[in-house]
């Protein structure tokens, strides 16, 4: 997994944490001041509910598409920057160079020393909240051990304690199981309270819920959001056991409230309380402890319908779908693969003969006009200067017989840039970067008083001429193109040297020119056709 697709996934699970926390504070809102509020077990189902979404649009981030609905966040490059990307160059696959805004400007790191330092905080935080969870197995353990089983009901065991003052419920994989104080068996109505309350916390899933949250508590440790969700659901929890067992009819609802109250006096000399088993950190809570016992007093009834639910819970997903969609682009990777210049190379040869190549050295000129901020500034200056020049270029080029792609070449020369001859120290000129002696053989005037290598139609004419003289004498678009950069003369030693006509062949046995002249126009031709690469 890429840093830039691992930070969007963590930067979208914190969002989504968010939305999920901030809409359900509104439904909660708007079900108070509805006649008939939603009950306390539709609810902590929505939370449920929301928090399955949340996973799910988390991991199947990866599958959505990418995306350019605004400005990321922050970018990975394949090097710092253009002039460093020689000794710098990251493949897609490999680190890269994070970079991102700030006040001063731009902050740019490497993306193995981002990752390197992310891996050891996670490490960090599983490792902290690991022994915390070990120990919490460890209590449990004792207590289990130091307790003997009295009943089982279905899958759940219920063991009796004579050290713990309060009863609490947890599940471990293949195993539910509720501890009473051995004190509630002298109380019949108590122990019957106690244990039909314990029972209820595993039919709604809580104690396995709260590995969940725990888990998500801990990746999320900075996001304040999660902590007080926690603690919301926790809350939750308490009272939709306590509208289960109403609404059955079965508990006596002031037997309940004492009970409630003599079991959180006990709660006050709980020395501890492991943070995989429910309610136990809540009893002791004066203001909870005093709603319960108002809401369960109270003649006051909850519908039990999802009309409310249903209509917030929809707004919720769309808006978190919404999110996951815009969160992969909060940190775009701007490098190219090379799955990716293949897709782009097939909407560039469509309806073409000309023979785009696509290999490693192209792959890499990609990035350095992609995936460094420079070269992509570059390429999109030069594609915009491309539109002024465009219709003469695409005119002569077509009444020679040379294929369209060839616009791309003086994106690599000049950047369609009409430089004078001043401006370059090989004493070359033009769009198309003719040096004088290869201008005057195409009858082009370069003089002290006359340089016609800057007039774009007589030069592109001149240029097209050339590029279709080496084609109709090597027959071979790429050999043409390798000639045009190294000249005829030398290319012809190389084919003759080498006994190979194929320009990639010549390349990598180090017959070319300009270095990578022949993939940086591969690349300029697959950015040309494939404009919205650059956007």
């Amino acid at each position: 997994m890429s840093l830039a697709l691992a930070l969007s996934m963590y930067l979208n699970l914190n969002l989504l944490i968010v939305i999920g926390f901030v809409g359900l504070g509104a439904l909660s809102w708007l079900s108070r001041k509805l006649r008939n509020p939603m009950s306390s077990s539709v609810e902590l189902k929505l939370h449920y509910l929301m928090l399955l979404a949340i996973f799910s649009m988390t991991m199947i981030q990866p599958l959505l598409p990418r995306n350019e609905i605004f400005t990321p966040a922050a970018k990975v490059w394949s090097a710092e920057s253009i002039k460093s990307f020689g000794r710098e160059y990251s493949a897609a696959d490999q680190g890269g160079y994070l970079s991102w805004k700030t006040p001063q400007g731009n902050s740019v790191l490497r993306a193995d020393q981002v990752i390197e330092t992310w891996i050891s905080i996670l490490v960090f935080l599983f490792a902290v909240g690991g022994s915390f969870l070990l120990r919490d197995l460890l209590v449990l353990f004792r207590i289990k051990r130091k307790s003997y089983l009295i009943r089982k009901i279905g899958n759940t065991r219920i063991f009796v304690n004579d050290s713990m003052a309060v009863p609490f419920s947890y599940w471990l994989p293949g195993q539910a199981n509720i501890a009473i104080p051995s004190l509630l068996l002298a109380k019949p109505e108590e122990y019957k309270i106690a244990l039909a309350h314990e029972l209820q916390h595993h039919r709604h899933g809580d104690t396995k819920w709260v590995y969940v949250i725990w888990l998500m508590r801990l990746v999320c440790v900075v996001n304040p959001a999660i902590h007080l969700w926690n603690r919301w659901i926790t809350e939750i929890q308490e009272f939709a056991c306590d509208e289960t067992l109403l609404g059955r009819k079965k508990v006596d609802s002031q037997i309940y409230a004492r009970c409630l109250v003599e079991v959180a006096q006990q709660a006050i000399d709980q020395k501890y309380a492991p943070v995989c088993a429910t309610g136990l950190t809540f009893l002791t809570e004066r203001h909870l402890l005093k709603r319960r016992i108002e809401k369960m007093l109270s003649k006051s009834s909850s519908a039990k319908n999802w009309k409310v639910g249903i209509g917030i819970g929809l707004l919720l997903a769309t808006a978190m779908g919404a999110t996951a969609v815009a969160a992969k682009g909060l940190v775009q990777d701007r490098r190219v693969n090379l799955t990716q210049a293949k897709t782009m190379a097939e909407k560039a040869q469509a309806g073409s003969e000309f023979p785009v190549t696509v290999n490693a050295a192209v792959v890499k000129q990609l990035n350095r006009f992609i995936g460094t901020p420079e070269g992509r500034e570059l390429i999109r200056n030069s594609l915009a200067r491309m539109q002024e020049h465009k219709a003469i270029v695409s005119e002569r080029l077509l009444k020679y017989g040379v294929p369209s792609e060839i616009l791309a070449l003086p994106i690599v020369e000049s950047g369609y840039q009409n430089l004078p001859m001043s401006e370059n120290p090989n004493q070359s000129a033009g769009i198309w970067q003719f040096i004088p002696a290869t201008a005057r053989i195409f009858e082009l005037t370069v003089n002290d008083q006359k340089d016609e290598r800057l007039d774009v139609a007589r030069e592109t004419d001149a240029a097209a001429r050339y590029l279709q003289s080496n084609h109709l004498r090597f027959n071979d678009w790429q050999l043409s193109i390798l000639a045009y950069n190294m000249g005829e003369k030398g290319l012809q030693a190389a084919i003759d040297k080498t006994g190979s006509r194929d320009a990639w062949t010549l390349i990598s046995k180090g017959y070319e020119g300009d270095k990578d002249y022949l993939a940086k126009l591969m690349a300029a031709i697959l950015i040309m056709k494939n404009p919205e690469s650059v956007n």
